[in-house]
């Protein structure tokens, strides 16, 4: 059976790697989708290096751009951790944000990506998306190539609510997908 490892093992590289990986795999639905690790942007007010970025054209060859930070924290995220990203976000002109942690989020933090339109990710072990679908009471089969960590992936809705949070992995990207090609 296959062992998982626990989310405080995952190395700052490895997880940026990751989400990167998580990313790219969303990519196949939009025109010219490209992602970068450890990207440099010129903003208004100076150079940001961002964890990891998608590019992609939309709307009749419109470009776009989606920042994403991760996080690789003990404690809950805070509210000022979302505003200094939504600050970056304006400054490179970017149309979407993301956050990307190895723990959970205050409930200010949650509020203020709600608000503008910031998704965010917690990253579980693996094994949690087999758990949560053995609820039927049936044993499931593990693959041995089973993704060692999901998320749980959060973004408000068109009416700005924030939908419960879904699970997300590279076998599983469709909220994520659903997040990029919804309009601002």
């Amino acid at each position: 059976m296959k062992r998982f490892p626990a989310v405080s093992t995952i190395t700052p590289s490895q997880f940026e790697l990751l989400v990167k990986k998580w990313l790219s795999s969303t990519g196949h639905t939009l025109d010219h989708f490209k992602t970068a690790h450890l990207d440099q942007i010129q903003g208004l007010d100076g150079e940001y290096t961002f964890d990891v970025t998608a590019r992609f054209k939309a709307l009749g060859g419109a470009d776009f751009l989606v920042i994403v930070e991760c996080k690789k924290h003990k404690n809950p995220i805070k509210r000022e951790v979302l505003q200094a990203l939504h600050d970056k976000q304006q400054a490179v002109g970017a149309h979407k944000a993301m956050v990307v942690a190895t723990s959970d989020f205050q409930s200010g933090a949650i509020e203020y990506a709600s608000a503008h339109k910031i998704a965010l990710v917690q990253i579980i072990n693996g094994q949690a998306a087999y758990i949560m679908n053995s609820a039927s009471g049936r044993e499931i089969y593990i693959p041995d190539d089973a993704d060692d960590y999901v998320g749980f992936f959060y973004a408000a809705n068109p009416s700005g609510e924030l939908i419960f949070p879904q699970l997300l992995s590279s076998r599983m990207p469709f909220e994520m997908e659903k997040f990029l090609e919804q309009p601002g």
